[in-house]
């Protein structure tokens, strides 16, 4: 009897420390709660809306041929200066464009064997190789491939640079010279141009039109109503057409944008004051827009926003239908549920995990939408949420001091 009640006795403590460990890895692969780790986050309050960019533009002359643009979009141009080459095909233009890219690697090439390798700093260097990819990487984004040759002959200069500095040797003579054969090869009589195009007035020089140059003009703006500027916008969304036959200029560095903002977004912009704009699938970003005239619609369910802008660059130089969005104030700080804010003694805060401890910590809170907040990000303070923080975000029975490991 005493060994049954004795075997008894030990299947059941089997069982027991069974049942523990299967719960301990219970609560460990389904924990009663969730965590998420406090990272930085930054956004814009902002109003997205649809327009149209208007500018002073001033479309060339009949210019049938092959042409081969010697300036690019947003260049600063004066009257009378050459702007492109005619050639009597396309293959000469193609081959005249080949032989000025080879030309600029080869003058970096020389540059490099007489030891002017620029900046030598390595950290330096290597942060311009990832801001140079970084930025390439976005224009490719927007489907922009006009700088693949500057890329090719930075990346050049930047590599050549780090190399050299970190002790090694860079020989160039051998691409020298296979890049001066190859200039030589393809110079032919029949590539020389024909012709050239000059601007008919200063200013800055885009190289294409897209068929809204005359849909609204910036003198137009003064006498036309919302629901005029409104049809327009949507007759330039309709009508956007590429064409490089002709190219125009910009004879201002003053331009506008006209847009359709719904009555309560308009109610956040004051005519006078400027606001940092950016603009959709663009590189034209952070632009002082200042608000020129808020014009209601003659029902009154929509209102026109007139932007002024004074500064010209080739991003801004060929914005048409893009969408705008104006920034009011940005924000950085820790994004925080507000599933996961708890008031305790008057406090708000989150509870966050400590090892396997529960402890509370404040958010000072500097935006807030509907579905979570931004806390600002603070050093030195135990009391408030910090960067790397775990934040508990969900779970039962929570309170401070509680021991997670425990059911």
């Amino acid at each position: 009897m005493r060994s049954s009640g004795a075997k008894l006795i030990i299947s059941l403590l089997a069982l027991l420390i069974v049942l523990y460990v299967a719960m301990q890895v219970y609560l460990v692969t389904y924990p009663s709660y969730r965590t998420e780790i406090a990272v930085l986050c930054e956004l814009s309050d902002q109003i997205t809306a649809t327009g149209t960019a208007v500018r002073p533009e001033t479309i060339s002359a009949d210019e049938s041929g092959v042409k081969y643009f010697l300036v690019s979009d947003g260049d600063k141009v004066a009257k009378g200066e050459k702007v492109a080459e005619f050639f009597r095909d396309s293959a000469a233009a193609v081959r005249n464009m080949y032989i000025e890219q080879l030309q600029k690697e080869l003058d970096i090439l020389t540059d490099l064997s007489k030891g002017n390798r620029g900046n030598t700093n390595l950290d330096s260097i290597r942060r311009s190789v990832y801001g140079l990819l970084s930025n390439y990487s976005e224009e490719i984004g927007h489907h922009d491939f006009s700088d693949i040759s500057y890329v090719k002959r930075s990346l050049i200069t930047y590599l050549s640079s780090y190399e050299i500095s970190a002790g090694g040797e860079i020989d160039t003579s051998q691409r020298s010279e296979a890049v001066r054969a190859l200039i030589a090869s393809m110079r032919t009589s029949d590539m020389e141009p024909t012709g050239y195009v000059t601007a008919e007035e200063s200013g800055f020089f885009v190289s294409f039109m897209d068929g809204c140059e005359t849909g609204i003009t910036p003198e137009s703006l003064d006498t036309m109503t919302a629901d005029e500027i409104s049809e327009a916008i949507e007759r330039n969304h309709a009508s956007y057409s590429y064409n490089d036959d002709h190219y125009k200029i910009l004879s201002d560095y003053n331009w506008y944008y006209v847009c359709v903002l719904s009555p309560e977004d308009a109610s956040r912009l004051r005519v006078g004051r400027k606001y940092s704009a950016d603009f959709s699938f663009s590189t034209a970003t952070d632009l002082p827009a200042t608000v020129e005239k808020l014009l209601p619609s003659e029902d009154g369910s929509f209102i026109v926003a007139i932007l002024s802008f004074d500064r010209m660059n080739p991003a801004a130089a060929v914005l048409r239908n893009e969408d705008i969005n104006i920034k009011f104030t940005n924000y950085r700080g820790i994004k925080v549920d507000k599933t996961a804010l708890r008031l305790i003694d008057g406090k708000l805060g989150v509870f966050v995990k400590y090892g396997n401890m529960v402890k509370f910590k404040e958010v000072d809170i500097l935006y807030e939408t509907e579905d979570f907040v931004i806390s600002s990000v603070t050093e030195g303070s135990s009391s408030l949420l910090s960067l790397y923080d775990e934040i508990i975000v969900q779970g039962k029975n929570l309170y401070i001091d509680r021991d997670l490991s425990r059911s």
